[in-house]
């Protein structure tokens, strides 16, 4: 009898780990890409910014946990042809007046879950950006290549929601045409391997 109870005991704990289709995977840091793209008054900004490290686990070819996490202190800008100018971006955007990366090298989302919908996957978890966490979701598109799968799609963040707050209008009602939006994208392709 103790036998079949410890068994039994075997199962219940044990089981979660060997569900039908699971598998952690990691993120290929060398082919994933990260594009961003923000908006002022009479113009935008574009550039990249690297992925640190990534893994998700997969059960049933839909993503139940994970993470992924951003080299913030990798903020470059693409559209900027002087040098100066644009290295002068760059050293504004990794300042405290927008991420902080000093202080704040990684920003991070956290998986929970994620719902098939008609139009992708919605994913859902945890945005930790300057370090500030919010709830955040996002539509993706998934497919599958050489056991490991690929993940596309679009993020629309307000920054204010993370203490970046310069030339918002939210806190800065007379700052007129300098005005920058808050709201950032990040177009990404995560390849996810075994």
């Amino acid at each position: 009898m103790k036998k079949v109870s410890y068994f039994i005991i075997a199962i219940l704990v044990f089981a979660p780990f060997y569900s039908a289709g699971a598998q952690s995977l990691k993120g290929d840091t060398e082919r994933s890409t990260i594009l961003w793209h923000g908006e002022k008054i009479g113009g935008a900004h574009d550039g990249t910014i690297d992925l640190k490290s990534a893994w998700v686990k997969i059960e049933d070819k839909m993503p139940v946990s994970g993470s992924v996490v951003i080299d913030m202190t990798t903020i470059v800008d693409t559209d900027i042809k002087n040098d100066g100018m644009r290295k002068k971006l760059e050293e504004h955007l990794r300042s405290d007046d927008f991420f902080g990366v000093a202080d704040h090298p990684e920003a991070v989302f956290s998986i929970s879950s994620s719902e098939k919908t008609v139009d992708g996957l919605m994913v859902k978890g945890d945005l930790t950006i300057k370090g500030k966490t919010q709830p955040y979701e996002f539509l993706t598109q998934m497919e599958e290549e050489d056991g490991g799968f690929i993940f596309r799609g679009s993020m629309d963040i307000d920054r204010t929601l993370f203490d970046v707050r310069y030339g918002s209008k939210k806190f800065f009602a007379r700052i007129g045409d300098k005005a920058i939006d808050d709201i950032f994208t990040l177009k990404y392709e995560l390849y996810l391997v075994k």
